[in-house]
């Protein structure tokens, strides 16, 4: 009986290590629009890692590449609701707040004796109490120099030391992602001149190896270095549908299928969408779609459509279901 529950708890942990990389992908392509190029390889760079027995370090360490609001930290939500069923467990640090000598102190404890040791590092201790996680450094090249050499050792040993209590936070069940925007003029110049991923990617390393942007040893623990893509156009209309359905998710109603051609028509006419970029496009909707949205559900309704007025401007209607 022993030997048989063995064997089931074997099976059992072998379907765990399994990723259906067909599925992953399509999930993933559901999140991000505009960036099928990265998420391709990384889905099977994450099935091969996902199902090795034994791992001296990290799942995958990433570095993503480019502009602002190209959709790097969306697919590292993605990733986290994916592979780790929530994304609760991502961990996100902005590096823009640890760009001092105290951002060591912050992400792996205080040493013994000083005030906050018992509390733990904002890194290390969450690790601790739950190893699996996707962690996220944004924008790292705003990080104190010093934090590299915590990098280094999390990336290559998979391990990092908690001061205070000295415990070993474990990071092999754990994918890291360093995400930055700097060079990403001459970034995208390279990538529109080299086709091969494997010589884009050698190319990127060198150009920010010898930017100085990183270390040598720091881009030789780097998986992959993917480059995002701008987004324009039809791409950009169909990452504001994905943000309508959240907005109308949000008062509990459901929207109607939206033809991004439509959003698209909207937003070439809307000054609001001309105005702000894609990082602000989740607040523009919200606020063009907020009033629509709430008074549908005051009257009872259960679904919404998206449709446009004599104005040209996107406007919410209740469905009636009868």
């Amino acid at each position: 009986m022993d030997k048989l529950r063995d064997l089931l708890d074997s099976k059992k942990s072998e379907a765990a290590r399994m990723i259906d990389e067909k599925e992953m992908m399509a999930s993933l392509k559901g999140w991000v629009k505009g960036q099928d190029h990265v998420i391709d390889d990384l889905t099977r760079l994450i099935r091969l890692q996902w199902g090795k027995e034994k791992r001296k370090r990290p799942i995958a360490n990433l570095l993503m590449l480019g502009p602002t609001g190209t959709g790097k930290t969306e697919l590292c939500k993605a990733m986290a609701n994916y592979l780790f069923e929530d994304e609760k467990n991502m961990l996100l640090f902005d590096c823009s707040e640890f760009s001092g000598s105290e951002g060591k102190t912050r992400l792996i404890g205080t040493p013994t004796g000083y005030v906050g040791a018992e509390s733990g590092g904002q890194l290390t201790r969450p690790v601790l109490n739950n190893p699996k996680r996707l962690i996220v450094f944004d924008e790292i090249e705003k990080a104190w120099s010093g934090i590299f050499d915590l990098f280094l050792q999390m990336m290559g040993d998979g391990r990092l030391t908690e001061q205070g209590s000295g415990r070993q936070a474990d990071f092999t069940q754990s994918i890291i992602v360093l995400t930055s925007n700097a060079e990403h003029e001459a970034i995208g110049k390279i990538q529109n001149e080299i086709d091969d991923l494997q010589e884009r990617a050698d190319a990127v390393k060198k150009h920010l190896r010898d930017s100085k942007i990183f270390r040598p040893e720091m881009l030789g623990r780097f998986d992959r270095v993917y480059v995002f893509q701008p987004l324009e156009g039809i791409v950009i209309a169909e990452i504001a549908v994905l943000k309508m359905i959240k907005s109308a998710q949000a008062y509990g109603l459901e929207l109607e299928y939206v033809a991004p051609e439509l959003v698209f028509d909207a937003m070439s006419k809307s000054d609001k969408l001309k105005e702000f970029g894609i990082r602000e496009l989740e607040r523009v909707i919200d606020e063009m779609l907020a009033d629509g949205l709430l008074a549908a559900r005051q009257i009872g309704a259960e679904k919404v459509k998206l449709v446009l007025d004599d104005e040209g401007t996107l406007v919410i209607e209740p469905v009636d279901e009868e």
